[in-house]
């Protein structure tokens, strides 16, 4: 294989965004779909297909005939399924065909993500895609659960929807199998945050899985519908393109892996919960109720499918090189046959031959590297045995290509693309140079030499509209009856090369533009929250100024009855209404204080000292003693640089939660854990208590303004909201994780010291 991103013991090599197009490459190295699993598919489209053309595509495979049968007698469906036929009646059509096709995409992955990621739970994450397979395939069956989702097109046929579930997730596996170390760091920092994991694939990459799946989807020619499902899963129907042919099988495939996460079944490696899991899909309040009994019904039919599959004995197959050999064999003969014709051939015959072959080497839209080839591969038609290259570099992709082929069959590498070649300074080089001393920069000769076998001797340039687009380069100068051959091939190679870097860049601004509308949809909840936090402070200001006079009046004739009062019961009423006075101008004043804080004051302290202090204090003011509260600190812990009161108050309000949700529980615990994330350059800290926990529907609103679970005589609801404020204007981050019975978690990040 050639050139590819390297990884090393910490993850990638270099700047994640310089590495994209190198990553994308690899999609290459991996298996071809099988033609089994290609026929399943072709099956699952054709409504006319019988059982007997299903029975014949499994058989095809003995292997997998024989994992049919056998799954069937591990699910006790009969004892005597002795023939797929017979597995097919027993289990059904649609059974079948899935199962069958669920094991061919697996099984051609399993061996190199085995081998590869530890962290990645691989079982988990196929448990997830079949348990989205399953739940679009309820939804599409219940037809009335679309009702009012919006979009157009026809509702998917459960199979349809049920192969587009299936295959939604495919990027997380491509990257896992080819770059098994940085995603192990992948998941381990999206497990710790509490994150989504296709933030830190951004992060850690420059690119996500919907976009490695993507190129996966067309690399494997899969159905459009597949490609659509695998690009926009993570989008929310406000952010997803309306120029797409499959609107309806992407809606409804969003809606199964929202439903999946929020069941929890399987890994996803997406922590983050949304408000409401039918609301963003449009689907009206009176029907809502029904689909939530889906649940239970998803949940059944996974298990049944888990079993069914055998996931916990799924082996895998020698896939990729089966592949590698066919496709080297094919290649070998087919340049063989084009060496025999190049001796019969005269000039012209030469000229056109090599330019059927580059036409025929293509394929549609092609990219440099298939360009490369086909470059590489006309050029092999008039010159057999000399050592070759086709070399073309994109801008866009800051990629150079390089086809060689000293010997059969040819390679395609890539690299990052020199400095010379990024600015430009090639380009007035002269139009034909054929000296690879004029033209080509040291580096690049340096890299050919080896793959050549010998220094490059001759080369062609290859351009378009004035811009250099690549050259051919070869070992030695070729007979003069090839030059024609060559001139002619390169205007077509720059016409081709041209095309697919305007290509590449309209694709490249096409998913960019994609990204930054699901960002924007996603910021605008902040913004809804900001705006209501200004509003909250206009009010609590107007408010001051308007109750604070009046309050003052009240309280101030209360003190003067009190004294000037004769008996008892008018000194009580006195001062009762002196006492609510004053707590009507606090609670004035803590909403002046939530809404518009005091800007902060950093200064650098050591966050440890602070807990201690934090943990001694409520110690004392707490019914917990020493085992109930404790206190984990890692060593070296950096110094934080924040307003220290106002970190002070936020974790006095976390600790207040914390021990208010305890109060009923026979064995309280709450744990304060602290360490630092060095690459983050921030301090982490965890407080865990086990509590009650909260609901989903709480756990959503826990840090709004007002809001608490609470009925009667509860608070006012500020204390997250307080908390995670003073987070915000600190530099920090607040994270809850919750469930009901389970107890709390809440993660604090806070800004490190600079070091000098």
């Amino acid at each position: 294989m050639g050139l590819t991103a390297t990884e090393t013991k910490g993850g990638m090599l270099g700047q994640p965004g310089s590495q994209v197009e190198l990553i994308l490459a690899q999609i290459e190295s991996l298996p071809t779909l099988p033609a089994v699993a290609v026929q399943l598919l072709e099956l699952s489209s054709n409504e006319r297909a019988s059982i007997r053309d299903l029975v014949r595509i499994v058989e095809s495979d003995p292997s997998l005939a024989a994992r049919i049968v056998s799954l069937v007698r591990r699910a006790d469906k009969a004892a005597h399924a002795e023939t797929v036929e017979r597995a097919v009646v027993l289990l059904g059509f649609d059974a079948v065909r899935n199962l069958a096709l669920s094991i061919q995409i697996f099984e051609t992955f399993s061996h190199r993500v085995e081998s590869g990621s530890r962290r990645f739970d691989r079982l988990a994450f196929w448990k997830h895609c079949l348990a989205v397979g399953c739940a679009a395939r309820l939804l599409s069956e219940k037809r009335w659960a679309t009702r009012g989702v919006g979009g157009s097109g026809d509702v998917p046929n459960p199979e349809q929807a049920f192969i587009c579930g299936l295959l939604h997730d495919l990027g997380k596996v491509v990257l896992a199998a080819c770059f098994p170390k940085t995603y192990d760091r992948v998941v381990e920092k999206s497990d710790a945050l509490l994150g989504g994991l296709i933030d830190v694939e951004r992060e850690l990459f420059g690119l996500d899985h919907t976009l490695a799946g993507r190129r996966l989807a067309t690399y494997w020619k899969l159905p459009t519908m597949i490609e659509e499902c695998v690009w926009l899963h993570h989008h929310l129907p406000a952010s997803t393109p309306t120029k797409i042919g499959f609107p309806s099988h992407v809606r409804l495939v969003q809606m199964a892996d929202e439903l999946v996460r929020h069941v929890r079944i399987g890994y996803s490696g997406n922590y983050q919960v949304s408000r409401s899991l039918w609301s963003a899909f449009g689907v009206p309040s009176d029907i809502q109720a029904e689909l939530g009994a889906l649940k239970t019904d998803l949940i059944e039919l996974v298990e049944s499918r888990v079993g069914l599959m055998g996931l916990d004995s799924l082996t895998s197959q020698e896939v990729y090189e089966e592949a590698l050999g066919k496709a080297n064999q094919e290649l070998a003969q087919v340049n063989s046959r084009l060496s025999e014709l190049n001796g019969r051939l005269a000039q012209r015959s030469q000229c056109f031959e090599a330019l059927q072959e580059f036409k025929s080497a293509l394929g549609e839209e092609p990219d440099h590297e298939h360009i490369s080839r086909a470059v590489l591969a006309a050029t092999r038609v008039s010159l057999p045995t000399v050592p070759a290259a086709a070399v073309a570099w994109s801008p866009c992709r800051s990629l150079v290509v390089i086809a060689v082929a000293p010997r059969q069959p040819a390679e395609v590498y890539t690299d990052l693309m020199p400095d010379d070649l990024a600015a430009g300074t090639l380009a007035d080089r002269g139009p034909t140079a054929q000296d690879p001393e004029q033209l080509l920069s040291r580096a690049l000769i340096d890299r050919l030499m080896p793959l050549l076998g010998a220094p490059p001797g001759w080369c062609q340039t290859i351009r378009r509209q004035g811009r250099l687009l690549g050259c051919i380069v070869l070992a030695e100068a070729p007979p003069s009856s090839t030059m024609e051959t060559l001139t002619v091939l390169a205007d077509w190679a720059g016409s081709w090369l041209y095309g697919a870097e305007s290509r590449m860049t309209a694709s490249r601004l096409s998913e960019e533009m994609s990204d930054m509308n699901r960002r924007l949809v996603e910021s605008q909840a902040e913004v809804t929250r900001m705006r209501s936090l200004a509003m909250v402070g206009e009010m609590a200001a107007g408010a001051a100024h308007e109750i604070n006079n009046p309050l003052a009046v009240i309280s101030g004739r209360a003190q003067l009855l009190h004294r000037n009062a004769q008996d008892d019961q008018t000194r009580r009423v006195a001062d009762l209404i002196a006492e609510h006075a004053h707590k009507a101008s606090a609670i004035v004043n803590e909403l002046m204080e939530f809404a518009k804080p005091e800007p902060p004051q950093p200064t650098t302290w050591p966050v440890a000292r602070l807990l201690s202090e934090l943990r001694a204090e409520w110690l004392t003011k707490a019914s917990l003693n020493d085992e109930q509260f404790r206190l984990v600190l890692s060593d070296d812990l950096p110094d934080v640089h924040a307003d220290a009161a106002q970190v002070r108050k936020l974790f006095d309000e976390l600790v207040r939660n914390a021990v208010e949700a305890m109060q009923d529980h026979p064995k309280p615990l709450l744990v304060i854990n602290c360490r630092a994330n060095v690459a983050d350059e921030m301090v982490v800290v965890k407080v865990e208590d086990s509590g009650v926990g909260m609901a989903p529907e709480v756990l959503e609103r826990a840090t709004d303004p007002f809001f608490s679970s609470r009925t009667a005589g509860r608070g006012r609801g500020l204390g997250l909201s307080r908390a995670a404020r003073y987070a915000e204007i600190n530099g920090g981050q607040i994270r809850l994780s919750s469930r009901p019975r389970e107890g709390t978690v809440v993660l604090v990040t806070l800004p490190t010291a600079r070091k000098p």
